[in-house]
């Protein structure tokens, strides 16, 4: 069953002031042996860093019609900043696997099974 990883992080933690290139480093170098270890027992499926939320745009009905606005849709003191999807055997290891992230980043991760809807697509 597949899962995503949210990962989340204080709102300020990846401005230039607050994180070395040094540190930045250390975190990249994580996270590619995490990725190349989870492809060889074939429980990977992706993931993806997201831009700073000063470039975010959300979009809402408002009055009847699609409406963007900047920035993201609540304040918060965490911010989004990655996701990854893994299709593991069970909800335990999707836990497991988040955990060695937060073990090592001290990000938070919210684990979400991801529905297995057939939304009726001819494809």
């Amino acid at each position: 069953m597949k899962y995503l990883l949210l990962a989340y992080t204080s709102a300020n933690t990846w401005t230039e002031e607050d994180v070395s290139a040094e540190e930045v480093q250390r975190i990249c170098d994580f996270y590619a042996q995490f990725e190349k270890e989870l492809t060889e027992s074939g429980e990977w499926v992706g993931s993806e860093g997201l831009a700073d939320p000063s470039h975010t745009r959300t979009v809402r009905k408002v009055g009847g019609a699609p409406v963007a606005t900047d920035g993201p849709y609540v304040e918060a003191k965490e911010t989004l900043v990655s996701f990854s999807i893994v299709d593991v055997a069970s909800y335990d290891r999707a836990v497991e696997i988040a955990a060695r992230v937060v073990d090592f980043t001290g990000e938070t991760i919210e684990v979400r099974p991801v529905m297995q809807v057939d939304f009726g697509g001819d494809d």
